[in-house]
């Protein structure tokens, strides 16, 4: 036999001893552990839409699965998976084939990209539903390793969840205590108001002020017209009259000392306080206003956490595997025959092509 082909057929046989003897003897079983979850939410709506409604936007639910399929392969994970089950001890086990095993010495994104092998996460987008895999050598450590996934999972949905929760209502109360802290210190200057100028509430003094005016005003004009009817057959001397006469000096005497009390010479009447007291009734209504504008958003912030408050469901539990399915040792075995031969058969026409390319040229 050609020399060279005897080299190659070598070449080509020792892959293929080497695969046969691996997976039919030397292999170690692993086995598997699946689980599939979904994240549920107070709102039941599905995908929001925008540009009135003709393009789909991913909902809230698909965005927190995105965030949990990457967690679960992420080095947090790992870690967890470790501190919980010491996987490193599990994979790292003399027992397990040369190939298969993590190494003792491995630093930690060895062993993180060791384990993204023996976890597997498929996210179906038109369901919603992650599938979750975990791979150990013990039918135990993989349910294990899939119930801690499911686990350490939940903690993150529910902490991204109360997260936006606390914010939300964070925002809500601080609006109401500002909203509280204005109301009071509105009530505070009112009652300063009311015991510096002995006026509870000006405009109702206003009021009775204008009201007895008007009273007097009216009081004096019957007044003067009995005057006048009378002075034309009484003298003014007359004790009639003369009494007629004082009427009317007191009651605009006492017009005029009510007049006062609403405007007098340095400003300080009921006027002025009017003045000063509006605004702070405007201020004292907006104050109201706005508390009660608060105290509805709180409310609103606190329906709308619970209707966004997220919850992982497992509607597939960790299975607790009967017997190993990996590595399918028939079907690994003959994919590394027809690899070799394909790999063979790729060399010989690229030998033969070599070869005609000198054979031309000489």
């Amino acid at each position: 036999m050609n020399p060279v082909a005897l080299r190659v057929s070598v070449a080509c046989l020792v892959p293929v001893l080497v695969a046969l003897v691996y997976f039919g003897v030397i292999a170690t079983d692993r086995y598997v552990s699946e689980s599939s979850v979904v994240i549920r939410s107070g709102n039941s709506s599905g995908n929001s839409f925008s540009l009135g409604g003709l393009l789909p936007m991913p909902s809230g639910s698909a965005q927190d699965l995105v965030v949990v399929s990457d967690y679960i392969q992420s080095m947090e994970m790992a870690e967890f998976l470790d501190k919980q089950l010491e996987l490193r001890s599990h994979f790292s086990n003399a027992n397990i084939d040369f190939v298969s095993r993590l190494s003792v010495h491995a630093s930690a994104e060895e062993y993180h990209q060791y384990l993204q092998g023996m976890i597997s996460v498929v996210y179906e987008e038109s369901s919603e539903i992650i599938s979750v895999t975990a791979r150990a050598f013990t039918a135990s450590m993989a349910r294990d390793m899939n119930r801690e996934i499911i686990l350490k999972s939940e903690l993150l949905i529910n902490r991204l969840s109360d997260r936006i929760a606390r914010d939300t209502l964070g925002i809500a109360k601080a609006e109401l205590d500002r909203a509280i802290a204005n109301a009071k210190d509105v009530s505070v200057r009112r009652s300063r108001f009311a015991v510096e100028n002995q006026s509870f509430d000006p405009g109702v003094e206003t009021n009775s002020l204008f009201g007895l005016i008007a009273g007097l005003d009216s009081k004096l004009a019957e007044t003067r017209a009995q005057y006048t009817e009378k002075s034309a057959y009484l003298r003014e001397t007359t004790a009639e009259m003369q009494s007629i006469k004082n009427r009317i000096t007191g009651l605009e005497a006492e017009i005029a000392r009510e007049r006062a009390r609403l405007s007098d010479e340095t400003g300080q009447g009921v006027g002025h306080l009017l003045e000063e007291y509006k605004p702070l009734v405007v201020e004292e209504e907006l104050a109201r206003q706005r508390y009660a504008s608060a105290l509805m958003a709180l409310e609103a912030a606190r329906k709308e956490s619970q209707q966004q408050k997220r919850y992982l469901a497992t509607f597939v539990q960790p299975n607790l595997p009967t017997s190993s399915t990996e590595p399918e040792r028939f079907v690994d075995a003959v994919g590394s025959v027809l690899l070799t031969f394909l790999l063979y058969a790729i060399f010989a026409l690229c030998r033969a092509a070599v070869r005609e390319h000198i054979d031309f040229a000489h």
